[in-house]
């Protein structure tokens, strides 16, 4: 069989891979940012409830 290396353009690939690599990080980060938020506002209210209720 040859050699697969001539077969594909790993350039090509690679170029591809970081370009949907750039443009969907920033969404990515929003998203945990805002679970991380949402989880901090979680523990700060159930902290709050458990010093007044106890």
């Amino acid at each position: 069989m040859g050699n697969l290396g001539n077969v594909f353009d790993w350039d090509f690939f690679w170029g591809i891979f970081g370009f949907l690599f750039k443009t969907g990080a920033p969404f990515v980060l929003i998203m945990v940012a805002i679970y991380a938020v949402g989880k901090l506002i979680g523990a700060l209210v159930s902290a709050v409830k458990a010093k007044n209720g106890g």
